[in-house]
């Protein structure tokens, strides 16, 4: 019976990978089941169903990607990107920021070395600005899905909104240490004043 089920399974889960794969929608509305392999500036990278070989198609042509997951990526349709150095309007850079914004957590380290340099060191805005100067490393990312992290334009979207998130908390704790220590200082001053009050 064990082996009926795990039979079973295979079964299945061969038919689901044969069945499942991503596609390309062209502008013309036809779509072509593919294996898409990257996403570049000017083109689209895949393998067609059944080959081994790659082939590309201009980004110009294309007006969305499915990949087998349910991932879609809508192509911004009047805009070439001739490199990643900014702020993107096709929906693969957004879900890097989206991403980023559920996942990364690597900023911690940072943002609380930032925090007790505060406490320790009053107002000492050296680490803060160097933490916060520092974009996040590759292994801190904390990204789920290694295959979109190939994409220039999702990677981009994904480390520029680390970047902004790893800054919000390093400075936060800055306030909140520097804060922390100004009220010791206020208590400790109305406690000397009223001790040499009485």
């Amino acid at each position: 019976m064990r082996k009926l089920i795990i039979l079973i399974i295979v079964v299945f889960s061969c038919l689901y990978n044969a069945v499942a794969q991503d596609i390309i929608t062209l502008k013309s509305g036809d779509e072509l089941k593919v294996k898409i392999i990257r996403l570049n500036a000017k083109d689209v990278v895949f393998s067609p169903q059944g080959v081994n070989d790659t082939m590309s198609m201009a980004r110009e042509n294309v007006t969305k990607l499915t990949y087998q997951n349910g991932t879609k990526i809508y192509l911004a349709e009047e805009k070439t990107i001739s490199d990643y150095t900014g702020p993107f309007s096709d929906s693969i850079y957004n879900a890097g920021v989206k991403d980023a914004s559920l996942n990364y957590k690597g900023y911690k380290a940072a943002s609380t070395g930032t925090l007790v340099s505060a406490l320790v060191f009053p107002y000492n805005l050296i680490p803060a600005i160097a933490c916060s100067a520092t974009p996040p490393r590759d292994q801190n990312l904390g990204y789920t899905d290694t295959k979109l992290m190939e994409n220039p334009s999702y990677k981009q979207g994904y480390k520029d909104q680390a970047h902004k998130i790893k800054k919000r908390k390093v400075w936060k704790n800055f306030a909140i240490g520097s804060g922390a220590i100004f009220g010791l200082y206020i208590v400790a001053g109305a406690l000397i004043a009223t001790t040499l009050i009485y």
